[in-house]
């Protein structure tokens, strides 16, 4: 827990409203993209009535501000610009990629009248987040920056007040964080053919890119794939390669 002198965030994140969002099944456990397995997710904010509102990168944006800072907007589930991959960083932390821009959540900030804000990054030299559950789905990520300092990603309203680190409650507030899963891109392909897609929606996987595949549970029974499926893990197989799918 952060004691009284560095309750500031490190994150902010003009609210912008639009329509059409919707949100889906939050992971009760991350998956990291390597290799051959690439998942992408969204990551809404855990506040109660926000979680349709996903980070988004606005790097063509006109003003310098939304290029630098990531904001936090309702938008559709396939929009890549609002869907992120987790890497391995060095010491066990995590690194955040943009699918739309390959821009990185930084864990460097500036300082905006009474708050702290992001930068993002396009190098390859990013250190990461510790990312941490806080329960009921939500996580917390945080991380030391280069003045020393631990401080959390946090949701904020461009121009407020500085937040105050919560004392309770850290799954539904400002720093909660929870991640969607919107599409795994196995890399799986045949010859002639694009990479097989794995998608989670609803409870319902889904493959494409790959006409014959068989969906397992985690002990070894076939399970149909036209109907949702109870929270556990499955297993999708084809072409002779295994793929393990969280359904929260």
């Amino acid at each position: 827990m952060m004691n009284t002198s560095l309750r500031r965030f490190l994150f902010g994140f003009c609210l912008l409203f639009s329509f059409g969002a919707r949100a889906q099944e939050a992971a009760t456990e991350l998956q990291l993209s390597s290799g051959d397995v690439i998942c992408w997710y969204r990551i809404c904010s855990a506040v109660p009535g926000m979680e349709a509102y996903a980070m988004t990168d606005l790097e063509s944006d006109a003003t310098e501000l939304a290029s630098i800072m990531i904001h936090l907007l309702p938008t559709r589930t396939d929009d890549y610009a609002s869907q992120w991959k987790l890497t391995a960083g060095e010491d066990g932390k995590v690194i955040l990629t943009n699918r739309a821009t390959g821009s990185q959540i930084s864990n460097c900030s500036f300082s905006t009248e009474e708050c702290n804000a992001t930068l993002l990054a396009y190098g390859s030299d990013v250190p990461g987040f510790t990312i941490t559950p806080l329960g009921d789905n939500a996580f917390k990520l945080e991380s030391v920056e280069d003045d020393g300092v631990n401080r959390c990603l946090a949701l904020m309203q461009y121009g407020g007040q500085a937040a105050a680190y919560p004392d309770g409650g850290e799954s539904t507030s400002v720093i909660g964080w929870k991640f969607f899963p919107i599409e795994i891109d196995t890399g799986i392909g045949s010859a002639g053919s694009g990479r097989s897609v794995i998608r989670v929606n609803a409870g319902r996987i889904s493959v494409s890119g790959c006409s014959e595949w068989q969906l397992f549970s985690a002990s070894g029974e076939e399970m149909p794939r036209t109907v949702a499926l109870p929270t556990g893990v499955y297993v999708v197989k084809m072409q002779q390669k295994a793929v393990k799918i969280l359904i929260p």
